[in-house]
């Protein structure tokens, strides 16, 4: 199986790669970027260390079962086969990429990157395509109108939101992050719907406070840039998006129909919405999305979902 990240030599792509790698060593990985030696040199290094992470030296019939890691220029695309493409190519990050409006000035120039992106996809056969680019979902949606694809191909990343909300409930639950269930639905960013209403530890359901859930809400709209803050503005939350990029990547390269999770992807009537992008329950497989899931919500949850879609329409509306 292949997976070719564009952006292959960004900070996310090179992180993406190696944890996609690890898990994985018989995935076939090219790291494309218009940078093409950062690429040859991130894909060396990964190639170098997955002799620790396949135990080596092991036997003859066994290293055959190996896949590789290579970087190329953007120009090499069109040899590509790619099962699956990952797109983590932006725009320099700004000084001020430590302030929640960042998002925002981070659109226009993205929008010309999802154009070339869109062109370099017409040499490869239609495949899902994961979206990192921020802000993920106006993206998503420019690069489907782009490319002309259909529209169950892409899938805008948008897991790092769950993980964060589940460990905002575990902690004011005391128990593990692993043990809590809670979807994320809305607009990556200042949109975001979690969906307390399912809500969950094991199988039992999580009973939250207005003041609890606010607080959550709060939390997880401001912890990637307080971590932006700590660590640096031309840094990011690389090691939860690697991790929930990897999950989306696997499961689709599996071939079996996941279990709901919510990512964006383009709608056409679902929850009420047409012509743009949200994170919704999704079902996955080899193909992209098989099918998107309207669940029941509670009627809050539904207005703030229809404010996060107006948010997003306002800026796609001219695509």
């Amino acid at each position: 199986m292949h997976v070719a990240i564009i952006g292959g030599a960004s900070t996310i792509g090179s992180t993406v790669a190696y944890t996609l790698a690890s898990l994985d060593p018989a995935l076939d990985i090219s790291l494309v970027d218009k940078a093409p030696e950062p690429a040859w040199a991130h894909a060396m290094d990964i190639t170098h260390s997955l002799y620790h992470v396949t135990n080596a030296p092991v036997d003859e019939s066994t290293a055959e079962s190996y896949g590789t890691v290579r970087g190329i220029g953007t120009d090499e695309m069109g040899s590509l086969d790619p099962d699956v493409v990952v797109l983590t190519a932006a725009a320099p990050r700004p000084d001020d990429a430590t302030d929640r409006g960042a998002r925002e000035a981070e659109l226009e120039a993205n929008r010309s990157i999802a154009d070339d992106v869109a062109s370099q996809l017409q040499s490869v056969d239609p495949v899902p395509v994961v979206v990192l680019t921020n802000p993920i979902d106006r993206i998503t949606y420019r690069l489907w109108k782009q490319s002309g694809w259909p529209r169950e191909k892409f899938i805008g990343y948008s897991l790092s939101e769950t993980a964060r909300v589940a460990y905002a409930i575990a902690d004011r639950k005391n128990v593990h992050p692993s043990r809590v269930s809670c979807p994320v639905m809305g607009e990556h960013g200042e949109g975001i719907v979690p969906i307390f209403s399912r809500a969950r530890i094991g199988d039992d359901p999580v009973s939250l406070t207005d003041e609890q859930q606010s607080e959550i809400l709060e939390y997880v709209r401001s912890v990637p840039f307080e971590i932006a803050s700590r660590r640096g503005a031309s840094e990011t939350s690389r090691w939860v998006t690697s991790a929930g990029v990897t999950r989306v990547v696997r499961s689709i390269l599996s071939g079996e129909t996941t279990s709901p999770g919510c990512l964006s992807t383009p709608l056409a009537g679902e929850y009420g919405f047409d012509d743009g992008c949200l994170s919704v329950p999704v079902t996955l497989d080899s193909g992209g999305v098989t099918a998107i899931h309207e669940w029941e919500l509670a009627d809050s949850e539904h207005a703030q979902l229809a404010d996060a879609f107006e948010s997003v329409r306002a800026d796609t509306g001219e695509f």
